[in-house]
């Protein structure tokens, strides 16, 4: 995942200008980190990404970069589930 690109979807999500957020920026000290803007941000992850993550999953996520390295996680099939698919 390019996480520039990420960054983007993010920032457009909670409606911040472009560059403003970075890997390192925690999620709880952004102003539009509310509850309308986690809202915005699973629906641009879903939409941008195919990945659904529930709310406990994003709260989880301390940072930017944190929330990228879930989303990708959430992208890559588990082995667990390769095994279960393959065993069909």
């Amino acid at each position: 995942m390019n996480m520039q690109e990420f960054v983007a979807h993010v920032e457009h999500a909670l409606d911040v200008p472009d560059g403003t957020l970075g890997e390192e920026d925690r999620l709880v000290d952004l102003e539009k980190w509310d509850s309308i803007g986690v809202l915005m941000v699973i629906a641009a992850v879903d939409r941008h990404y195919g990945v659904v993550l529930s709310g406990e999953a994003l709260m989880q996520c301390q940072t930017v970069g944190e929330l990228a390295q879930r989303v990708e996680a959430g992208r890559r099939p588990q082995p667990n589930e390769c095994k279960m698919k393959n065993a069909k």
